[in-house]
């Protein structure tokens, strides 16, 4: 599959607070929620995406160049901060794709609001704590070592870390993204323990998309969310870490592009 890359970038004010805002495609609307590594790129799977979907990848708010909110001290802070994004963009309802702590994210709306979201793709997502399955700390660790457990593919992290080593914008991006992810996500760890007891009002479809090889959350994380989700089905892809959407992005397009046409 090749991509065309065409994507509009522009930031938007929203509650006083500018965020870095990437669109592209036309359709109904798709919001792509990034992970504690950070967004502000248009990656492949939403170019893709963006054949049949008006595909909107925002940057959160402390996170690369969007602007900080000392107001979001929580990821149900956030969420209310997207549902403010919502209606300034005009989109009533809208299909979520989440990876990883986006994919919190992407829950905490549906819980809040069900109405807004149509579907719901969860790529290897964080919100729940599983009992039993121990996970890497994150935060105590080297960025260059969580860097190398992202992606089944070891050359893959060797290829970014090259390219970020010699960028001083990228670095400190990386820092600003770090810090805060430590804001949402430190403490509970990656979690909201109130998330078991709301899951049950997401009764939209649920996509569920886990790499096999997933170091920072294990592959029985997405049995756990398919035993807590009403209406969801699970797709584990092999030979894959923590990101699908983009080191399998060929397999994850194909099961997103079957499940929200309707094939799920």
């Amino acid at each position: 599959m090749t991509t065309t890359s065409k994507h509009l970038l522009e930031y938007v004010s929203i509650q006083g607070t500018k965020v870095r805002l990437m669109q592209g495609g036309t359709g109904e609307p798709l919001i792509y929620l990034h992970g504690a590594a950070g967004g502000g790129n248009w990656l492949p799977c939403l170019d893709l995406l963006s054949k049949h979907f008006q595909v909107y990848a925002p940057e959160h708010p402390g996170y690369g160049k969007s602007e900080n909110c000392t107001k979001i001290q929580s990821m149900t802070d956030l969420a209310y901060f997207y549902l403010d994004l919502m209606d300034d963009l005009s989109i009533d309802s809208a299909t979520f794709v989440g990876s990883s702590l986006g994919g919190w994210l992407a829950l905490e709306i549906a819980i809040i609001a069900p109405h807004r979201v149509s579907k719901l793709i969860l790529l290897d997502s964080a919100g729940i704590r599983v009992e039993g399955v121990e996970v890497v700390d994150q935060f105590i660790m080297d960025p260059n070592d969580v860097l190398e457990l992202l992606f089944y593919d070891k050359s893959i992290p060797e290829k970014l870390r090259s390219l970020g080593s010699s960028d001083p914008e990228a670095v400190e991006m990386n820092i600003r993204n770090r810090i805060m992810t430590s804001h949402l996500a430190w403490n509970p760890y990656f979690h909201n323990p109130k998330i078991r007891e709301r899951i049950h009002r997401v009764k939209i479809p649920v996509l569920i998309v886990w790499g096999e090889k997933d170091e920072i959350f294990p592959v029985e994380y997405g049995h756990e969310f398919l035993n807590l989700l009403p209406n969801a089905k699970l797709t584990v892809i092999k030979d894959c870490g923590h990101l699908p959407a983009q080191e399998k992005v060929n397999e994850f397009y194909n099961e997103a592009i079957s499940f929200l046409q309707g094939g799920e």
